[in-house]
């Protein structure tokens, strides 16, 4: 058909933006600021003989480098010196880093076996954190236990100011450790190639060296920062005396073959059978362009291994939303955070990449594709010395068909996904050691709507982008955020008519004046924008003043993640903590916070107060509660396009208590509940067990059961000119009894550091017994009367089995081999009420889902 767009297959974007970049000319890292504070310096010796890693600092390299001894406690004695005498050492050479550190203890010893990225727990650990960009916002964190166990991420600070860990990055490096009646050593080489640097010939560098010692949980730094000032990365201390180096072969290359067993239950679908197998090949590469920027990409990625997506019953107005897994999109997503201080939602959510098909089969005789695949994606990621960070992604995901059985027995195909291509583009220049950053960030998606259904339903292109920056003081105790986005969608008008009419939109209310739809629209543009002043530093107190304002017509979902627009919002938090211990309690904390959204006509959708109160005490048991009181508002979602009613005033509020997590038995518990001003009401409760009796192996087991009654869950919309009360249309509501229980189970055995098996599962029951329906009243209001309109019994059950088993053995440095399983059981009815021993034996009853898959990868460099 003409006129429908073609995607711009824009893998080159990439490959202009690398050969602009790759040109730029490094320079010497930034010098130490005057304003900064003074930070302790360690300093690296060149390597002058062997260094055999086994874990004992016995050669002679070692006794020539300069011992760093000065460790300070953060907790749980802040300020005191550590409690163990620790010495580490640091060499270098052309290739690699060489840290060595002796660990004296006077008490025992503790480490645990894990797979690789476990969680701390209670063993012992050291690790080094290295800002080897000196931008004072990135660190390569490699840390190491008693045991071998190896944990690699790089920790960043966000656009907001927020510092977080990517678990993702697996660094190809080595460590050896031994334990003696004294203590433990550890011995690291960290090649200069898993690094990012600028080529300088003195480089200065930002370094961290922590330990943390299990059974006293303690945690001790070389660069102490009290917790009454902001710390991080950028208080790090300095590495100095590395001198010419490289960052070594450019190269990486990560092939991998897979084959894959699925014995499944085909239903109705007639093109499947119960056993099916497969093969796949495909490869991600990783190229240094030069020493701080770095080009990866995927070919025909595969993520059989990522856990699955827990399941939900969602009766709400909004999509729900699940956190990335796949490793690929993980790794490096710091730099596409943008704007977390606006109110229109996420410009880049890589889960729409790769999406599960928009469009559904018009017969249920077919097969269908669970997900769109991606048949490429390349990632360019950097920082030069003068601060720029940059970030592009791409991917182009292939056009899916469904194959349909006709009635005459022949078949045919129905696109559910066209080809799509995706880009995301950021740039953000930091500067004042890191105090200040100011960067954009666009994105553009572009799909080829080759079929009429297609074409009517989805946006022909959708782009994005903005501003966003942020100042802090000098002693970093106030930070000033803003930013500004924009959006522009393009299509058909009956796409656009579906957009307007979307959960996030509702442009067809019949009360709003401000809001109408436009049946010939080409295109919708919106904005969103947000600023907010932070109090982060401070012996006590701390706060935030926030304003947001996002349009109806802002519109990010094809690639990124909004909920609701039409709306202006005003917030305002201030806590006070105390971080000194007492005579009962180590540290506590209150937080009250007041906030406010109205629609742009300016009708008051939300307002609420809220306080809070942490405590931990001396013995590490610590708790949480929190108690909200929520005033009447007005709800311009739950008719679904239809008028105002009325959103009741309610309090809300939880409990929550946790254990001393250095036991080998750990437990926590959460009670939660609210009451509306109409005695809905819902409640529950979840309960974690965290057994670790053995250093080999640990199991959780987080059960979760919750109870919700309403008086008015939206049924549904019958158009009626009859219903001159609520502008021609009967908005339907029931009133609703939900039980849900569920359980996450995840057991993790350890054989070796580099073999470990690891199982998630989740059984889910819910239930939902729906009562007489009425229809809404009056617009405004929260009465319901009752309603000519014969509605059909919605009672449900639902029952789901989720689970992931893996078995991964890093069978050479960087590479790996995965043997997984993957079991989903599924099966509803229409009863309503719960009934735990019925439902459950159904669950079980029900036919699995079982895929099987091995998939192997190699990694080699050059």
């Amino acid at each position: 058909m003409s006129g429908r767009s073609r995607p711009f297959v824009g893998l080159p974007a990439v490959a202009l933006l690398f050969v602009a970049l790759s040109g730029l000319s490094p320079r010497a890292g930034a010098a130490q600021s005057s304003t900064e504070p003074q930070r302790p310096v360690a300093r690296a010796v060149e390597r002058s003989g062997d260094v055999r890693l086994d874990g004992r600092l016995d050669e002679a390299a070692w006794q020539a480098a300069t011992v760093v001894t000065d460790f300070t406690q953060v907790d749980p004695e802040e300020g005191r010196p550590v409690s163990q005498p620790t010495e580490a050492r640091i060499l270098y050479d052309d290739a690699a880093l060489y840290i060595g550190v002796r660990l004296s203890d006077d008490g025992p010893v503790t480490g645990r076996l894990g797979r690789r990225d476990m969680a701390l727990g209670d063993s012992d650990w050291f690790g080094v954190v290295i800002d080897s960009y000196h931008d004072h916002r990135t660190g390569f964190v490699f840390d190491v236990n008693p045991a071998g166990v190896q944990r690699d991420a790089v920790k960043s600070v966000s656009g907001s100011g927020g510092e977080s860990d990517d678990n993702s990055w697996d660094a190809v490096w080595d460590v050896a450790t031994s334990v003696d009646e004294g203590g433990w050593t550890v011995e690291y080489r960290i090649p200069f190639s898993q690094l990012r640097f600028n080529d300088a010939e003195s480089p200065v560098w930002g370094i961290q060296l922590e330990r943390v010692i299990g059974r006293r949980r303690e945690y001790a730094v070389s660069s102490f920062t009290p917790k009454s000032e902001p710390g991080g990365i950028p208080t790090y201390g300095h590495l100095e005396g590395l001198r010419n180096i490289h960052a070594g072969n450019r190269l990486e290359l990560l092939p991998y073959v897979l084959s894959r067993g699925e014995f499944v239950d085909p239903g109705a679908n007639p093109f499947r059978t119960d056993a099916e197998g497969a093969a796949e090949v495909g490869a991600d590469m990783r190229y240094r362009v030069n020493s701080n920027l770095t080009l990866n990409a995927s070919i025909n990625p595969d993520f059989g291994q990522v856990e699955a997506d827990p399941a939900v019953v969602n009766l709400g107005v909004y999509e729900v939303f699940f956190q990335e897994r796949r490793p690929f999109f993980v790794e490096g997503s710091e730099i596409f955070d943008f704007g977390r201080n606006t109110s229109g939602g996420r410009l880049f959510y890589s889960r729409r990449i790769g999406r599960a098909p928009q469009l559904r089969t018009p017969s249920p005789l077919s097969d269908a594709p669970d997900v769109s695949r991606i048949w490429g994606a390349a990632k360019f990621t950097g920082k030069t010395d003068s601060g720029w960070s940059v970030g592009v992604i791409e991917a182009l995901t292939g056009q899916e068909n469904a194959r349909i059985r006709l009635d005459d027995g022949g078949e045919t195909e129905f696109a559910v996904e066209p080809l799509t291509n995706y880009l995301v583009a950021r740039l953000r220049k930091d500067g004042n050691q890191g105090r200040s950053s100011i960067g954009g960030m666009v994105s553009a998606v572009s799909r080829d709507l080759s079929t009429d259904a297609l074409e009517a339903t989805l946006h022909s292109s959708g782009y994005s982008g903005g501003v966003d920056a942020r100042f802090e003081t000098d002693d970093r105790n106030w930070a000033l955020l803003g930013s500004a986005a924009f959006s522009r969608v393009g299509g058909s008008p009956e796409a656009l008519i579906r957009t307007q009419r979307a959960g996030n939109h509702f442009f067809q209310r019949p009360d709003a004046d401000h809001l109408s739809v436009d049946s010939t629209a080409a295109s919708i543009s919106g904005y969103s924008v947000g600023a907010s002043l932070e109090r982060r530093g401070g012996v006590h107190w701390r706060g935030s003043v926030a304003v947001a304002a996002t349009s109806p017509t802002f519109e990010v979902n094809d690639v990124g993640f909004q909920t609701r627009t039409d709306r202006r919002d005003a917030a305002v938090a201030l806590s006070y903590q105390e971080d000194q211990p007492g005579s009962l309690l180590r540290n506590w904390s209150v937080t009250s916070n007041v906030r406010f959204e109205h629609n742009y006509d300016w009708q008051r959708i939300l307002g609420f107060a809220g306080l809070g109160l942490n405590v931990r005490g001396l013995s590490f048991w610590g708790g949480h509660l929190g108690l909200t009181r929520s005033l009447k508002a007005n709800d311009d979602r739950s008719t679904r396009g239809g008028p105002l009613m009325e959103r009741p005033a309610n309090w809300d509020g939880f409990v929550a208590l946790y254990s001393d997590q250095r036991k080998p038995v750990t437990v926590s518990t959460t009670l939660r509940g609210s009451r509306d001003d109409y005695d809905g009401w819902s409640g529950g409760v979840n309960f974690g067990l965290n057994i670790r009796t053995s250093d080999r192996w640990n199991l959780t087991l987080s059960p979760e059961w919750s109870v919700r009654r309403t008086d008015a869950q939206y049924v549904g919309t019958v158009t009626d000119p009859a219903a001159d009360h609520t502008y021609g249309a009967r908005y339907l509501f029931a009133p609703l009894k939900q039980n849900t229980l569920a359980m996450e189970t995840r057991l993790n055995v350890t054989f070796t550091p580099r073999l470990s098996f690891e199982l998630f599962a989740q059984p889910f029951l819910s239930s939902g017994d729906y009562g007489t329906v009425a229809e809404l009243a009056a617009p405004g209001s929260y009465r319901f009367q009752e309603t000519p309109v014969d509605a059909p019994d919605r009672d449900f059950n639902v029952r789901s089995l989720r689970g992931t088993a893996v078995l991964r053995w890093e069978w050479r440095p960087g590479s790996t081999l995965y043997l997984a399983w993957q079991q989903n059981r599924s099966s509803s009815a229409p009863y309503g009420d719960f009934d735990f021993g019925r439902d459950r034996a159904a669950l079980f009853d029900a036919a699995p889902d079982n895929i099987f898959l091995l998939k192997v990868n190699y990694w080699f460099t050059r």
